[in-house]
């Protein structure tokens, strides 16, 4: 299972393009 670790997040989305089914997707809102 994969785990984002938020404190270290800096929402660059460069893990989004890496995903083979679309299950990460960054919010604009």
């Amino acid at each position: 299972m994969l785990v984002i670790k938020p404190d270290e997040c800096i929402d660059c989305g460069v893990c989004e393009p890496e995903c083979p089914i679309d299950a990460i997707v960054l919010d604009t809102e």
